[in-house]
């Protein structure tokens, strides 16, 4: 085996390490706060030293941080180019998508909504912002409504439902993934209905 094949197999190894202490530590962020996950059970969870951890990732706040900008793309509702020219189709099968998305990367979202938390950390806060600002384009262009701040303030209070309504589904158990498909699909159309009859024909 020649030197830089060594090398390339050691930087292999590396990745597969940091991916395998970022995943446990999505599972971990997305059952308890932050504040209460020590180094330590980040390491055990992950099969590793706090030593390696910190090799990886500096501190416990940065290796939280990875978790959120993770996030932060992911999971965007689908692209409109799939369009079928009917909005309300559109709408179902975009949260059909979406909370099978959603549904498949359980303690990625988790993670996330506990980083909402009102803990108000400016540099998730940021992360955060950045992932909602997508899902206002997306959802904007969706809707067939025009991207105008009191459309965008719609969209931004609608993102607050949609964090109660996945929690209630995904963490506390109290709706059904059906349940928050219809809710999500419901008010989102609502909302368009509500900016047609406001806009001057």
């Amino acid at each position: 085996m020649t030197q830089s094949d060594t090398a390339r197999r050691v930087r292999l190894e590396a990745e597969d390490r940091r991916e395998q202490i970022l995943v446990a530590a999505q599972r971990l962020f997305a059952q308890q706060a932050y504040e209460t996950v020590s180094t330590a059970e980040l390491a055990a969870a992950a099969g590793t030293t706090r030593t390696n951890l910190h090799h990886h990732f500096g501190t416990k706040r940065a290796l939280y941080l990875e978790v959120v900008r993770r996030f932060a793309h992911l999971p965007e509702p689908p692209l409109v180019a799939e369009s079928s020219g009917d909005v309300v189709a559109d709408v179902s099968r975009m949260f059909d998508q979406w909370l099978e998305l959603v549904e498949r990367n359980r303690h990625t979202y988790l993670s996330m909504l506990r980083a909402g938390a009102p803990r108000r950390d400016p540099e998730v806060d940021k992360v955060l912002q950045s992932g909602m600002r997508a899902w206002e384009d997306r959802l904007l262009v969706v809707l067939r409504i025009a991207p105008v701040e009191s459309n965008r303030s719609k969209i931004r209070a609608f993102q607050s439902l949609v964090t109660t309504a996945t929690d209630e589904w995904l963490r506390r158990g109290f709706l059904t993934r059906a349940d928050v498909h219809v809710l999500l699909s419901g008010t989102l159309l609502a909302i368009r209905t509500q900016v047609d009859e406001l806009t001057p024909s």
